[in-house]
């Protein structure tokens, strides 16, 4: 196993807290997951499913599929497109999770303990690639486009690399994108770090532009909006309310009408990726 530089301590957060079970459920759960499920949240997230396994089939109907930072919370929603499942972790408590979760399922599934910037794996060996929130999380950018190169080499010609991130500068919450902004620039960021405690996990979302120039080298590249809501709506608006309910329907009904033209406004991206042969 190679670790890069500067991704220890998301390591060390997943293995102390993140993959261990605190009062019924993990705390990446606790801290990332909406704090209440209903049928009009279940609904958005079955869409959001929907189209995750739309682009994957575009690569075949029966796929290796290898997830990058799989950690405790494997894709199984993604098995059914599924002939052989490969999650990567540098976590063992994730892949121990991942293993009890994956074990109950009919798909053929290996578990691989490395850093996703460095896959264990030969040129072209799966038919797609998928990983949903895990990239941004590494702070250092260099090894981040690493990631991506990574995720695109171990695909075979013609299959496809779906990935799920944080779009850093949501013009539909423009506190956020000014928040990013200043992250992101190195005298004011240098000035915040000093006067903040850290938080619990490296956050260093780039660019839509960014991430579009690691990946167009390997292929097509097509953006459109995973999800408007930030987590800190997701875990404190509910549809228990009349407000909450309204506004999920807004938001449910423009991710499936319009997601292309959502891209810039919303928190998460989705990112397909057929690789050129």
């Amino acid at each position: 196993e190679t670790m890069i530089s500067g991704n220890r301590d998301v390591e060390d957060f997943y293995n102390r807290f993140g993959w261990k079970m605190q009062s019924g459920q993990t705390g990446d759960a606790e801290l990332f997951w909406p704090s209440e499920s209903g049928p009009l949240r279940d609904a958005m997230e079955r869409q959001r499913q929907g189209r995750v396994l739309s682009a994957l089939r575009e690569a075949g109907p029966k796929l290796s599929l290898v997830e990058a930072g799989c950690g405790g919370n494997p894709a199984i929603p993604l098995l059914p497109v599924c002939a052989h499942y490969t999650g990567v972790d540098f976590s063992e408590a994730g892949l121990e999770l991942a293993r009890r979760k994956l074990s109950s399922c009919e798909v053929p599934f290996d578990l691989a303990r490395s850093d996703v910037c460095s896959l264990p794996f030969p040129d072209g060996t799966f038919d797609a690639g998928y990983s949903a929130h895990v990239f941004y999380h590494i702070d250092d950018v260099a090894s981040q486009a690493k990631a991506y190169t990574e995720l695109c080499r171990v695909v075979r010609p013609g299959g496809k690399i779906v990935l799920i991130l944080a779009n850093p500068r949501p013009l539909l919450f423009p506190l956020r994108m000014l928040a990013r902004i200043v992250a992101d620039t190195p005298i004011l960021s240098d000035a915040i770090r000093r006067l903040r405690r850290p938080g619990r996990l490296p956050y260093r979302p780039m660019t839509l532009s960014w991430m579009r120039r690691q990946m167009a080298p390997f292929g097509t590249v097509r953006m459109s909006c995973h999800a408007l809501e930030p987590v800190w709506l997701s875990q404190h608006v509910s549809e228990r309310t009349r407000f909450g309910t309204a506004l999920l329907r807004i938001m449910k009904r423009a991710e499936r009408v319009v997601p292309e033209k959502l891209v810039r406004l919303g928190n998460y991206v989705l990112i397909t990726v057929t690789k050129g042969r």
